[in-house]
């Protein structure tokens, strides 16, 4: 006892085993079967109970557990086996059909027993009714099921379907498929005899059948293997004889010299035989001339059968001096015998010409050959047939003819004529635009794209401008034209003398352009055919089926009509280096270009079929600096330069009023000049604005055909004078048009009708570029077409583009292609679809093969 706590004491009682230095209170309690802390609780919390796994399964015996720090060898955590002598019975074990609870889960051998079937008869298959579930097959039980008679092992599934009234093969149906069906055969007039063409099986005899298979006729119950023949033209007893072992045969007797009597020969038969006579009259059957139904003549025979010969009878012979055997009425004697020189008959009308007697027949020799009184008649062998040529083209009528042995007036010996009444029909002449079938093929203005080549060929070595230069023999232009002033019915009238055309020309008619007003009627187009020229006066064969005018093709005010002729040659090339082209678009006529060629069109890589630049008019310059300029010209005058406000209508040119043109700034765009911006607007400022290119217009599939417009000019803000830099738009593409059989284009731009590109603008405060003009139209009807990568073009041009405001660019125009091969593909394929897009831009329309 101290007052104070001395070094190395601590009060007294509190250690517990002062003799244990890990012994103390609140020292770390440890799994040593010691009171470390001195609470009095040994190794509290630092126990777990463990269980023995005396089956090694790592699931221990729940009534074994010890509770001890550290596991011992046989130990586990787990204490739920439920029966730790077997391995395979465990908690999570898999279920196996053995009679034990392998996964612990109270249930024994669940899921994996297999369902057996009471099999009564031992057959294999057991009834579906009756069912057991074990691991292995019972004794009396079947693996399947199926049995339809447990009592029968002769019945179950696997069984043969014999003929016994019983479903053997358990099917549910009982001898349907039987092995043993009999072959039953259809007696549909029921004689009890089948055709062994319409047959059953079955188990038993069908009503409507029976076994027998030999009826012939199964529509006739008069006609089987137990009828009797009869003549009737059938075989009723069906051994394959038709009526030659007849009951009802009739007798008839030989006639051997055919004199329609026969002899005591004979035989039966349903009908007469050939060589045989119904009758046994004849007192000779070797002398057809002898025989009852004869008269008695004196010929040493007894010809009547009577017992008598040349009885009563002499005969009257008469000479025959040319010897054809008929005789004159002037000499005669009476004889039993024919005299020499002499004949019984005495019709000769010229017994001096052996040529004439009533045996000959009439032919074309001036004689009276078969001595009717009549020379050289209608009835004459070698007359010849004539037809009525009612048109005068030598080509005759066949169901008008007149037989004779010269030519009548108004006939011909031609019969082929397919319309006697117009002289431009026959075989072989050249069809026309006139609805009627010229060439009498049966088909009416067919093949016409490819043209007659009347214009031979075509070699174009340089520049060829088809309105103005002839080739071969003509010695007006190949593609003359002219302005229709009238149209009436098929009468023509233009302005001037249309020397360039005669008859059975084609022609192109075609309303180029309208007024403001009046332009319906405008890229409508027709080919017709000319029959006569006078002055200016041209008669068609046909009146046109269109209209040209605004409401009748009786009033063409305002319209701008175009008649041209279409050259037919027969193989047309253009040379590299060479260009076919046309004069262009002058306000009221010409910037197509049109032709057709029997043969084939070669365009080599350098040369050009082109009418570039060569319709409407681009836009004139303005005639002061800071002032308008006009609007490139269009079809018509619907291109309105105040339609937009502003006085300067930058963008117009993309409006659908103006279509093909591009728009420029200062007043831009297609549409005609005279409806547009003019002199006098000034601009009033503003920022910049965007050009608009041109929209496309007129019919993809060119029902109506157009130029393209013209680009918008500028305003002329230097020195020069207008119509000078600055300038126009750039003008509108022209027409093509070409029908031929193939046509091979070697190189790009072949065939181009392109919008012109402008470079002109205006030099000022402010600069301003000029309009590109659009694309014109290219059409193609060809039976093969061979072309490389964008030979066919209708773009637009462009419009200035180097300067503060830039023109537009022209629209593109139409493409139009009909054919029926493409570089080898056949119209309609995807790959002739590739093809056509390649070659054309802008991609062309096409509808049907060329017809």
């Amino acid at each position: 006892e101290a007052c104070e706590k001395p070094d190395g004491f601590v009060p007294i009682g509190s250690d517990c085993d002062d003799t244990n230095g890990e012994v103390y209170p609140s020292a770390p309690e440890q799994c040593d079967g010691v009171d470390n802390d001195c609470d009095g609780e040994i190794d509290e919390d630092l126990t777990e109970v463990w269980y023995a796994d005396a089956d090694g399964d790592g699931a221990g015996d729940p009534d074994s557990g010890i509770e001890t720090c550290a596991p011992e060898q046989g130990l586990v955590e787990t204490g739920e086996d439920c029966d730790d002598t077997n391995p395979a019975a465990f908690p999570g074990g898999e279920e196996v059909c053995d009679g034990a609870d392998n996964d612990c889960d109270g249930d024994t051998d669940e899921g994996v027993t297999t369902t057996h079937y009471e099999d009564g008869d031992g057959d294999g298959f057991g009834d579906p009714g009756s069912t057991t579930e074990s691991c292995d097959l019972p004794t009396g039980y079947a693996g399947a099921a199926g049995d339809c008679d447990d009592g029968d092992a002769a019945v179950n599934p696997d069984a043969t379907e014999v003929c016994d009234g019983i479903d053997n093969n358990c099917d549910g149906d009982t001898d349907t498929d039987a092995v043993d069906q009999d072959t039953w055969y259809a007696d549909a007039d029921a004689d009890g005899f089948g055709d062994a063409s319409s047959s059953t099986t079955g188990c038993e005899e069908p009503s409507g059948y029976v076994s027998d298979d030999t009826d012939c006729d199964d529509t006739e119950i008069a006609v089987n293997p137990d009828a009797d023949e009869v003549c009737n033209g059938v075989d009723d007893d069906c051994n394959g004889d038709i009526d030659t072992d007849a009951i009802d045969q009739d007798t008839y007797y030989a006639d051997a010299d055919a004199d329609g009597y026969g002899g005591t020969s004979s035989t039966a038969a349903c009908d007469l035989p050939s060589g045989y006579a119904d009758n046994s009259d004849d007192c000779d059957d070797g002398e057809a001339l002898s025989n009852p139904g004869e008269v008695e003549v004196c010929d040493s025979i007894d010809n009547d059968c009577d017992g008598d010969t040349d009885e009563g009878v002499t005969t009257t012979y008469y000479l025959d001096d040319d010897g054809d055997g008929f005789g004159g009425i002037d000499f005669s004697q009476e004889s039993c015998v024919q005299p020499s020189g002499y004949v019984a008959d005495a019709t000769d009308c010229d017994d001096a010409e052996s040529a004439a007697n009533p045996g000959e027949v009439e032919v074309c020799d001036s004689i009276d050959n078969d001595c009717d009184g009549d020379t050289d008649e209608d009835d004459a062998t070698d007359a010849a047939t004539w037809y009525e040529d009612a048109d005068g083209d030598t080509f005759g009528n066949a169901s008008v003819t007149d037989i004779s042995c010269d030519q009548p007036s108004g006939y011909v010996s031609d019969d082929t004529d397919c319309d006697d009444s117009e002289s431009s029909a026959y075989p072989g002449a050249p069809e026309l635009y006139d609805n009627i079938d010229n060439d009498c093929d049966g088909e009416t203005d067919e093949d016409l794209w490819q043209g007659s080549g009347a214009d031979g060929d075509l070699e174009v070595t340089d520049t060829t401008d088809l309105s103005a230069d002839a080739s071969n023999s003509r010695t007006e232009a190949d593609a003359a034209t002219y302005v229709v002033s009238t149209i009436s019915g098929t009468t023509i009238t233009v302005g001037e003398s249309a020397s360039g055309l005669s008859a059975g020309d084609e022609v192109l008619l075609l309303n180029l352009h309208g007024s403001d007003d009046d332009h319906t009627a405008v890229g409508t187009w027709e080919f017709a055919m000319v029959d006569a020229v006078s002055g200016t006066t041209i008669t068609l064969v046909e009146s046109l089926s269109e209209v040209f005018g605004e409401s009748s093709n009786a009033d063409l005010t305002d319209q701008t009509v175009s008649i041209q002729r279409v050259p037919h040659y027969e193989d047309v090339t253009v040379y590299a280096g060479a260009l076919l082209t046309t004069t262009p678009w002058d306000g009221e006529r010409y910037g197509v270009l049109a032709f057709r060629a029997a043969g084939t069109v070669t365009i080599e890589d350098g040369g050009a079929i082109s009418t570039d630049e060569l319709g409407y008019w681009g836009g004139e310059t303005g005639t002061c600096d800071n002032c308008d300029a006009f609007q490139g010209e269009s079809y018509a005058g619907e291109g309105d330069g105040d339609e937009y406000g502003g006085p300067y209508n930058e963008t117009i040119g993309a409006y659908a009023a103006n279509y093909g043109g591009g728009g420029a700034n200062i007043t831009g765009g297609g549409g005609e000049h005279a409806g547009g911006a003019t002199a006098g607007d000034s601009w009033n400022g503003g920022g910049y604005t965007a050009p608009e290119a041109g929209e496309i217009y007129g019919e993809s599939d060119l029902t109506t055909i157009f130029f393209g417009s013209g680009g918008g000019g500028v305003w002329n803000g230097g020195t020069d004078d207008p119509g000078e830099d600055p300038g126009p738009g750039g003008d509108g593409g022209g027409i093509v048009y070409i029908g031929a059989t193939e046509v091979i284009a070697e190189g790009s731009d072949a065939i181009t009708a392109i919008g012109g590109t402008t470079d002109y603008w205006a030099d000022g405060s402010w600069t301003y570029g000029a309009g590109g003009g659009a694309g014109g139209s290219i059409y193609l009807i060809v039976e093969s077409l061979e072309a490389t990568t964008d030979s066919l073009s209708a773009v637009g041009g462009y419009g200035e583009s180097t300067h503060t405001r830039v023109g537009g660019d022209g629209g593109e125009g139409r493409v139009r292609v009909d054919f029926t091969t493409l570089n080898g593909y056949s119209l309609g394929s995807t790959d002739a679809d590739a093809e056509l897009a390649d070659i054309t831009e802008p991609d062309a329309d096409y509808s049907d093969s060329p017809q």
